[in-house]
């Protein structure tokens, strides 16, 4: 029996809207996993070379 893993889409915690970033996403569908695992969401975006965390935007803004 395969275990599954929760993803979280990157491009919800992102500062840029996904449809206009321009960005060249991973998607978990393209994840190979070991042991057994699977990801439970086929269209997750687990890396992305434009993403941008609100914290750290935030953090450069009032620090």
């Amino acid at each position: 029996m395969k275990k599954k893993l929760q993803t979280l889409n990157m491009c919800n915690f992102c500062t840029h809207e996904r449809s206009s970033c321009g960005a060249e996403p991973i998607l978990s569908r393209n994840v190979t996993l070991n042991n057994g695992f699977q990801l439970d969401s086929q269209e997750a975006v687990v890396a992305c070379d434009q993403y941008e965390s609100p914290v750290e935007l935030l953090k450069k803004k009032f620090h």
